[in-house]
C-alpha cells in the first residue's frame, strides 16, 4: 500500500508545525506532570481482569499543556467533596520519541498541582490537514483521585 501525503500540506511543512509545537511546549509554557504508569508486574488480577489492589511504576516527568478545570463541590450525608477535573495535551512525536516511548492510558495516575489524578479517558482528535498520517496530538482527561486509593509513597516536597 502507498503513502499519500496531503496536497497543500508537505511532509516538511508537518515536520516545522512539530518542532514549533514541542519548542511551544518544552520551552515557553513549561507545563509538565508526573505520571505513574501501572506496575503489571505487581499488580494481581482476578478471573475477571481486575485488581483491588493496584501497584505503580516509578514516576517520570512529561511536558504537556493542561486546562484545569473549575473544582466541583458536592455535599451528602457523609459531609463536603471537592472534586475536578483536569485536560491534558501531549504531542504526539514527544511522546513516541526518546527516552519516554510514553501513551498513556485509563488507569494511569498523574501528579499535578500537589494533587493525583486518574486518567479516565484518551483520545487523538487532531489530525493536521485532517490527514491520519499527521496526527500530532494526544488528548488525556483525568479526574482527582483519593492518595488513600492509591497504593503511591507519598514524597517529600
Amino acid at each position: 500500500m502507498s503513502r499519500t501525503s496531503p496536497f497543500f500540506l508537505p511532509e516538511k511543512e508537518f515536520n516545522l508545525i512539530q518542532d514549533m509545537n514541542e519548542e511551544l511546549i518544552d520551552e515557553l509554557v513549561g507545563q509538565s506532570v508526573d505520571v505513574y504508569k501501572v506496575s503489571i508486574e505487581n499488580t494481581e488480577e482476578n478471573l475477571y481482569g481486575e485488581s483491588t489492589t493496584k501497584y505503580y511504576d516509578v514516576g517520570f516527568r512529561v511536558n504537556c499543556l493542561l486546562l484545569y478545570n473549575e473544582p466541583e463541590v458536592t455535599q451528602d450525608e457523609f459531609g463536603t467533596d471537592v472534586g475536578g477535573n483536569i485536560e491534558m495535551y501531549f504531542q504526539r512525536e514527544n511522546l513516541s520519541s526518546g527516552s519516554l516511548n510514553f501513551y498513556p492510558e485509563t488507569g494511569d495516575i498523574v501528579d499535578w498541582n500537589k494533587q493525583y489524578w486518574e486518567i479516565n479517558g484518551v483520545t487523538e482528535p487532531q489530525l493536521v490537514a485532517g490527514h491520519p498520517e499527521y496526527n500530532h496530538s494526544i488528548n488525556a482527561t483525568a479526574h482527582k483521585a483519593r492518595l488513600s486509593s492509591l497504593q503511591i509513597e507519598e514524597r517529600s516536597r
